[in-house]
Parts: C-alpha cells; sequence; structure tokens
C-alpha cells in the first residue's frame, strides 16, 4: 500500500505507457507504403545500420538528446536543429516525412534527383519534398554544375556593358562595311561612323577584287577613310590588306560572329534591308528611300546625315525653299555625338552584366553557332587587340578567336592539352575558324553566277570553212 501526501501522488511502478495507436499506425503506413522496392529498402535499412553518424542519431533518439548543442558529437552536429522531427521506423530514420539518406547512397541519390537533367532550383525543390541529409542543397549545385550535358545545352551568356567606338572627328573618319544578300543580289553596305551617311552598292559577286573596286569608287568621292571596320570574309584576303596599304587605311576586324562590335554597320544593313523590302512591294526602286533617308534628322542631332556630312540638305522631289538649301556652318556635333552615345549606354548597360576574366589553360565551353551548344575547349591565351576576345584550342586542335560572350567557364573536368608552340595568329588574319598561315584567297569562294551550257559541234558540211 502506498502512502501520498498532498503535493504528489503514487503511481503503480508496474505501469507501462502504451503508444498512441494512431500515431503509431501513421508511423508504420509510411514506411510500408515507400514506393521503393523491397531490394532498394534493404539497401536503405543496411546502409543507415552500417553509417556511423546515422547510427549516433539513432543513439540520441532513443536515449534523448543533451540538453545542449555543445555536448553533440561533433559529426552529428547538424541534426541538432532537426531533432523534434526526427524519428525512426522499421529501421529507417525520417526527418517528419522524409526519409533520411545514408552516407553512401547520396551519390545514387544525387544522379537519381538530376536524371532529367533539369536545373538547380528545379532540382532542389524536387529533393525537399522527399528526402533529406545535411549539406543536401549545396551537394545539388555542384551535382549540377558538373553535369557536362547541362554545360552543353546551356542558354547563352547575359550581355556585357557597352563598350562604344571612339566618337570620330569628322565625317569619313571611321566608316563600317558589310556584304548584305537580298533578292539573290549582294550589295555592299558603308556606313559612316561620324556622320551616318549611308552607301548602298550593288555588287557583281562577293570577291576581293569587286569589293575593292567599289571601295575605290566611294573613297574617290568622299576621301579614303582612317579606319575601317569590317567582318573577316573577303576582307581578310591578302589582296585586300595589300589595297590598305597601299591607299594608305587602317583596317579592323569584328569578333567572329559577333555582329554587335560593329553594330553602326548591322543597323545600316537593317535600315537598306527595310527600304529595299518597302521599295520592292511598292514596285519602286530603293535610290528615293535612300535619299530620304540621307535627308531625315538624326534623333538627339537634329541633324540629317546629308547634313553633317556636306552642311546643307539634298534637294528630293518634296518642295523645299532655296534659303533651307543652302549650306550651313553646323558646330559641337562630335559634342552631341558623344551626348547621344553615353546616353545610349546608359540605357543599355542597365540590364547588362560584366562577365568575368578568363585565364590562359582554363576549361571553358564555346558556343557551337551550328546546333547553339557549348563545346568543350580551352583558353590559348587573351586578344592583344580586342579586350573580350580570346584565341582558344577545341577539342579537335583548332585555334579560333571567340567573343567571350560565346564562351562559358567549364566546372566538367575534360583534357585538351595545349601546346606552348601554338602558333596565334595575328587578328588582321584571324577568321571564325582559322587557318594557319593563310595568305591568299580562294576564288572559288566568290559568289559568281553561271549558265551551264552543252558543248556544241559544228556541222561536218562547215568543215571547209572559217567560222
Amino acid at each position: 500500500m502506498f502512502l501520498a501526501d498532498t503535493l504528489s501522488r503514487a503511481f503503480p511502478v508496474n505501469e507501462t505507457v502504451n503508444d498512441d495507436p494512431e500515431m503509431l499506425n501513421i508511423v508504420h503506413a509510411i514506411s510500408k507504403h515507400l514506393p521503393m522496392s523491397e531490394k532498394r529498402i534493404m539497401q536503405f535499412k543496411r546502409e543507415t545500420e552500417l553509417d556511423p553518424e546515422l547510427q549516433i542519431v539513432v543513439k540520441y533518439i532513443q536515449e534523448g538528446w543533451p540538453q545542449s548543442c555543445r555536448k553533440v558529437d561533433n559529426s552529428v552536429k547538424l541534426y541538432y536543429k532537426v531533432k523534434n522531427d526526427l524519428y525512426i521506423n522499421e529501421r529507417l530514420l525520417f526527418m517528419n516525412e522524409k526519409l533520411i539518406v545514408p552516407y553512401s547512397l547520396r551519390r545514387d541519390m544525387l544522379q537519381l534527383i538530376h536524371e532529367a537533367h533539369f536545373g538547380i532550383e528545379k532540382c532542389k525543390r524536387r529533393a525537399r519534398e522527399i528526402m533529406y541529409w545535411p549539406g543536401m542543397n549545396s551537394d545539388i549545385e555542384n551535382e549540377v554544375s558538373q553535369c557536362g550535358i547541362c554545360e552543353k545545352f546551356k542558354k547563352a551568356n547575359s550581355k556585357e556593358p557597352l563598350k562604344p567606338h571612339t566618337v570620330p572627328f569628322r565625317p569619313f573618319e571611321k566608316i563600317g562595311v558589310d556584304i548584305m544578300d537580298f533578292g539573290n543580289v549582294s550589295y555592299l553596305i558603308v556606313m559612316d561612323y561620324y556622320s551616318k551617311w549611308m552607301e548602298i552598292i550593288e555588287l557583281a559577286n562577293k570577291c576581293a577584287d569587286e569589293v575593292i573596286t567599289k571601295l575605290k569608287s566611294i573613297f574617290s568621292r568622299f576621301g579614303v577613310p582612317n579606319t575601317v571596320i569590317s567582318d573577316n570574309i573577303p576582307f581578310n584576303s591578302y589582296i585586300y590588306k595589300k589595297f590598305a596599304n597601299d591607299w594608305d587605311f587602317n583596317y579592323a576586324f569584328i569578333s567572329p560572329h559577333y555582329s554587335p562590335s560593329n553594330g553602326m554597320v548591322e543597323r545600316a544593313v537593317g535600315i537598306a534591308k527595310g527600304i529595299m523590302r518597302k521599295a520592292k512591294e511598292d514596285r519602286k526602286d530603293y535610290f528615293v528611300g535612300l535619299m530620304e533617308y540621307r535627308n531625315i534628322p538624326i534623333s538627339g542631332l537634329n541633324l540629317s546625315p546629308a547634313q553633317i556630312m556636306f552642311n546643307r540638305r539634298l534637294k528630293t522631289k518634296l518642295p523645299i525653299s532655296n534659303k533651307l538649301l543652302n549650306a550651313e556652318l553646323f558646330n559641337n556635333i562630335r559634342e552631341k555625338l558623344i551626348m547621344r552615345q553615353n546616353i545610349q549606354k546608359f540605357y543599355y548597360d542597365k540590364t547588362a552584366h560584366p562577365l568575368s576574366e578568363l585565364k590562359q589553360k582554363e576549361n571553358v565551353r564555346i558556343l557551337n553557332f551550328k546546333n547553339k551548344t557549348w563545346e568543350p575547349a580551352v583558353i590559348v591565351s587573351k586578344h592583344k587587340l580586342h579586350p573580350r576576345s580570346y584565341f582558344v584550342k577545341d577539342q579537335f586542335g583548332k585555334i579560333l578567336s571567340r567573343n567571350r560572350k560565346h564562351i562559358r567557364k567549364s566546372n566538367t573536368p575534360f583534357n585538351i592539352e595545349t601546346d606552348p608552340n601554338d602558333e596565334i595568329i595575328n587578328t588582321s588574319q584571324s577568321d571564325s575558324e582559322v587557318t594557319l598561315n593563310s595568305q591568299t584567297f580562294n576564288r572559288s569562294d566568290c559568289n559568281v553566277q553561271r549558265r551551264s551550257h552543252r558543248v556544241r559541234k559544228p556541222p561536218s558540211y562547215l568543215s571547209d570553212y572559217v567560222v
């Protein structure tokens, strides 16, 4: 018999505490209905029992956690903050309804999580729903970032802050040239960086000789520029370089496959195509549209290309007074152009982000322009003349010149050997796919249209005559 005072009660010493049957049913249902094969469940049970860290956690769950985190074993301190959510069921360890993965199985789980090759955030959200281990988010980030397949199909790099060309001091000091195709005909497009004056010249073919002839005609009217900026082909041919040397002007090539580096002339190509497309639809020639373009004031300057080039307006089919056709002297044009350029840069840079510098022999991936995938390469050196261009060596051993926008850092281990004697070609010889020591331009590349013909044999009765 037990006697109790007013401040305490006596409990039977042999009384046992029964677990809540409803809670037991829930707990057992979790393990019973795990969507895994019996073999996989047994694997988890076995590896959980062999995992030294998880066995310490099991011991704490069964015997009670220390009151202070400082008294917890160092190997399992990361479990302390979720200790109230941990429980054991049929030799498996759970945090709430999430299965805790033993260390030996985490590699397999990471591969399964990323099996569909979704991005980091999607993989994290998927994993958080069904499993747990300390540092799981970090492990998923490493797994996804080192996936070669995901690297191959990544999106394009973000645009970098604008690096505008230096504004010239006079008309036709710096020009950009490009070749445009429209209606099965090739045209040479020339744009003056100072006045925005545009020339559209029809080409018989795309040979360097034909292009040089047209440029000579333009130079005879406007003078020889200091600098000509162009794409590579056919302007990187030997005879074009000789032409530049004979006529005493500098030439510069844009980064291969990166037209924004010559954005002025690319914009001119767009304007020219718009003029010609609308003229064709209206069944008229494009010269009226070109003349009107030259007479339209440039935004921010209120001066037309004709006024900047010739200090006067051009007479067109529109009625105009003689006074407005008189020549005038305009001042501060360069200052206005610089101000206009700064405004454009300000708005462009709002959504631009600088890309990090790349080091020599660094593993990277370069954009394959045909199928839009990222292929393995290694940095050979930085371009001396173009601060955002690099020479890279691809997996086939080719030395290529690429803009930083078309290069991504790679976390995938691969080995492309670089030879210290790799010959780095000069900027003037670089092409989208560089051929070392290339000094000639293949005339077979000229876009000359020829009609096929059959062999004619004169009749025998004419054999005695000279025809």
